[in-house]
């Protein structure tokens, strides 16, 4: 996979010919090239940055103290002026368990912009094999609008000549005609359609408006069976990014909270000096410690509350989010395959045979011409609608996919 993803990298720099890409590989290319992600991903950095802060054994540096002094002698000790020196070296110390907490935050929170990008990647997935899938479609379509016209000129032909032999009126030829004509009108906007969807799908594999590629593959849902509900509901849970982001999220507020409980115990500062005169040397050891009257991390542990009910019921919000919206694309599915299961893929392909078949009749004088004109456009109509259908149900395959966090063939 790694080597046709470059390969596409470097053949899709040139604009010089057409390439064609598989679904597979326009998502790789997109998700290694999208500027949003490669953004996103930098957060991670910030976080494992935030982690190894976390992780010092002390928060704060060292401080080191000296001083000089000069001084006068006394009328005793004679004339002239002695020096007074001294060092002094503080730190300080966390006594209540800040660091392990701090440390379990960060890394919960590390834990969270990990499953953030997933999500991401996840959703962002989905939205380029939409777009994929839609170019598909709107490539097919304009195949299939170009095979009607192809059609209408031959029926066309045909019926001139059998005006010319005095087998049909003039009114059938005017009727041939439009029917043409709008054949040949649907092809444009089929071809505008199509520009359209490439020019989508483009946008999100960041490639340039000019540059030319194909796009191949089945728009047939890729699926070998329907897995049960719950069993996919079951399933979400344990593999939906969001869900992970979000309880880490609540789990990295909590810490958060017991945290700035913990800092609310004051820290102490143990300092060792050593000062020298001309009569003495003294050396000690001091210990200091802020007396919390006035700021007790009041607003923080607020705040640090709010913040954590809000995690807690963002998370459950989004668990009864990610189970509406499972039963909606499930259901939207299974009715998209029992609408595709009307459409027998071997009638599909007839209907096509049936269009030639159709003016072969007419030619020979078996159908009028009223005849092979309706059942033209009914042998046509199925087409498009199959095609329709196709896409419906490639796209819910799409939605549940994302549903559940996961693909359903290896679910």
């Amino acid at each position: 996979m790694k080597q046709a993803v470059i390969a596409l990298c470097v053949v899709l720099l040139s604009a010089s010919s057409a390439y064609s890409i598989t679904m597979e590989e326009a998502v790789e290319y997109a998700l290694k090239n999208n500027p949003e992600l490669r953004e996103l991903r930098f957060e991670a950095d910030a976080g494992r940055g935030q982690l190894e802060k976390a992780k010092l054994l002390l928060i704060a540096n060292p401080e080191i103290e000296g001083y000089v002094s000069k001084k006068d002698k006394s009328r005793e000790e004679g004339e002239g002026r002695y020096t007074n020196y001294g060092i002094k070296l503080s730190q300080e110390f966390e006594i209540a368990g800040q660091r392990g907490l701090r440390i379990a935050a960060a890394e919960k929170n590390l834990s969270k912009i990990a499953f953030e990008i997933k999500s991401k990647e996840q959703a962002f997935t989905t939205d380029v094999k939409n777009a994929f899938a839609r170019a598909l479609a709107a490539k097919r379509k304009e195949e299939l609008t170009k095979e009607v016209v192809a059609r209408q000129e031959e029926l066309l032909g045909f019926t001139k000549t059998k005006h010319q032999a005095g087998d049909v009126s003039g009114l059938e030829v005017n009727l041939a005609e439009v029917t043409l004509g709008k054949a040949r009108r649907d092809l444009i906007l089929a071809e505008r359609e199509s520009r359209e969807a490439f020019l989508a799908l483009q946008g999100l594999l960041g490639m340039p408006a000019d540059q030319v590629f194909n796009v191949e593959g089945e728009l047939t849902p890729s699926l070998s069976s329907l897995p049960d509900k719950e069993g996919l509901k079951r399933y979400a849970a344990l593999q939906r990014a969001d869900r992970k982001a979000a309880s880490s999220e609540e789990e990295r507020a909590r810490a958060a909270l017991a945290l700035v409980k913990k800092e609310a115990v004051p820290n102490i500062t143990l300092s060792g000096f050593y000062d020298k005169d001309e009569r003495r040397d003294v050396a000690g050891v001091a210990v200091s410690v802020p007396l919390p009257l006035f700021d007790r991390k009041q607003a923080e542990r607020k705040e640090a509350r709010a913040r954590a009910e809000q995690a807690g019921i963002r998370r459950a919000g989004l668990e009864t989010a990610i189970e509406r919206n499972l039963e909606e694309a499930y259901s939207v599915l299974v009715a998209s395959l029992n609408e595709l299961s009307l459409f027998q893929r071997e009638i599909a392909d007839k209907s096509v045979e049936n269009l030639n078949l159709l003016n072969l009749a007419f030619k020979e004088g078996k159908i009028s011409f009223y005849d092979v004109r309706l059942a033209q456009r009914d042998t046509i109509d199925i087409q498009f609608s199959y095609l329709d259908t196709l896409l419906r149900a490639r796209l819910a395959l799409h939605a549940l996919e994302q549903a559940i966090g996961g693909n359903l063939n290896e679910k």
